[in-house]
């Protein structure tokens, strides 16, 4: 089956996608080297004359016929699940933080809210000062996040793709942002799995608060009071006044409405101080990614999109041939039958040969068309042509003792996705270079012949 060609609308489905498609193909290509992408250009140069949408047709081609496109999807769906393990594990930790600070029974008041909302405190206040210029962009959690992630994505590319992900939020300036998103939503997923747990635990146990020192004055605690109380206030949540502070100080237990008044303030401390200020800033977050994400352009000076200026924005046009070239000398290409209807013709095509192995054979059968050899990139650009419409049948005879690489790989798969009838014929070759070409066939879902006149009866063909 023939590759749908890209349209402006498949770069507009999911914008995100593309760019990170074309940075991490912009990555590949500055560590290993340029890509084969005559068709990815000649498929980019169908659209409008756009240099980033040209960049991006170019990319989404080239990460679909390299796989890069299912790798990048597969790190995405690991990520989303690293994001949920950790936010599983904050919302875990904020039970059991819950349980651990209302204690057996007695309950102090300055100790819990210090276990509740201590460090939570700590660590908005450094996301805040994160802002500062000079300060280090990553956390602990989001340094555990992509640890995680690494662990559950592995395999070809997936290194690749998290370097281009960061780098896309880097050009984006949203790294700072997607830590937030990590950090506040760890801490709200804590709080969700804090808040009702007080409650639980408030509404099945007697439980009695105090405050307790040894060097403050009871006006010390009525004024933090007073000062926590006042945001839980506005919500509804009552606050105890300065008498019930102040006998809250001493040993003699108090009233039951009491201590409802004290467990009330100190659910409403930690939502007002805790839950609130995560879910805000966690709004502020996500809505600042996806402005700053919505944003996202090519920049055209980067190493690597800098050269494809002149190949996907060309200044001149070829005006097609002046005058006929003498017809001396002239090497006669492969002849090719015309073609039936749909492409019903058959053909062979001899892929990196050794000029030892005598290729075509005598005597092809009147129905199959000679390809010839390819060997370069001129010669793939010429048998590109030779293929539009492509044949019904189409029969790839590699030479077995050279080992497959990349190249081989894309030009099989490039043919498997123009031929409707795709097999490969692998000539000598040890037994480990052999199972090396099946391995590849097998990959590519591509089926192997065992000989000429094996391939000529199943195209229904008599041999000569």
């Amino acid at each position: 089956m023939r590759s749908r060609p890209l349209s402006t609308a498949d770069l507009a489905a999911s914008p995100l996608l593309q760019y990170w498609q074309a940075e991490a193909v912009r990555l590949r290509e500055a560590h290993w080297g340029p890509l084969e992408d005559r068709a990815a250009c000649q498929a980019a140069l169908r659209l409008p004359a756009d240099l980033q949408g040209r960049i991006l047709a170019r990319a989404a081609w080239l990460a679909e016929h390299g796989e890069l496109h299912d790798r990048l999807i597969q790190w995405s769906v690991g990520a989303r699940w690293a994001l949920a393990i950790l936010w599983l594990c904050a919302c875990l930790a904020g039970i059991g933080t819950a349980a651990a600070v209302l204690g057996p029974g007695q309950v102090n008041l300055a100790l819990a809210l210090l276990g509740m909302l201590g460090l939570h405190a700590l660590t908005f206040l450094i996301w805040l000062a994160g802002w500062l210029p000079g300060l280090p962009d990553s956390t602990a959690l989001s340094r555990l996040w992509l640890w995680l992630t690494q662990r559950l994505v592995r395999g070809p590319d997936a290194a690749l793709a998290a370097q281009a992900f960061l780098s896309l939020l880097g050009r984006a300036r949203s790294w700072k942002m997607a830590i937030g998103l990590i950090s506040h939503g760890a801490w709200t997923a804590a709080f969700l799995g804090a808040v009702p747990t007080l409650l639980l635990l408030l509404s099945a146990r007697r439980y009695t608060f105090h405050w307790e020192t040894t060097l403050l004055s009871p006006d010390a605690f009525v004024s933090v009071t007073q000062a926590l109380g006042w945001l839980p206030g506005l919500l509804g949540f009552p606050a105890p006044d300065d008498a019930q502070v102040a006998a809250s100080l001493g040993v003699q237990p108090l009233a039951a409405g009491v201590q409802a008044d004290w467990s009330l303030w100190l659910v409403g401390s930690v939502i007002a101080w805790g839950l609130l200020p995560r879910l805000l800033a966690l709004a502020v977050c996500i809505l600042c990614l996806r402005r700053r994400l919505a944003g996202l352009a090519v920049d055209p000076g980067l190493p690597g999109w800098l050269d494809l200026r002149e190949r996907l924005m060309p200044t001149h046009v070829s005006l097609g041939i002046d005058r006929p070239a003498p017809a001396e000398g002239r090497a006669a290409d492969p002849a090719v039958p015309p073609p039936t209807a749909h492409g019903g013709r058959s053909a062979v095509l001899a892929y990196e040969l050794g000029p030892d192995l005598a290729w075509p054979p005598d005597g092809l059968p009147p129905g199959v068309a000679d390809l010839g050899r390819c060997n370069s990139r001129a010669d793939r650009a010429r048998i590109r042509g030779l293929l539009n419409p492509p044949p019904a049948h189409l029969l790839l005879v590699c030479d077995a003792r050279l080992t497959p690489d990349r190249a081989a790989a894309a030009w099989l798969d490039e043919l498997r996705r123009s031929c409707p009838d795709l097999r490969v014929l692998c000539l000598g070759g040890s037994p480990q270079r052999v199972q090396a070409w099946q391995d590849l066939l097998s990959q590519q879902a591509v089926a192997q012949a065992v000989s000429l006149d094996s391939w000529l009866e199943h195209i229904g063909t008599p041999p000569p």
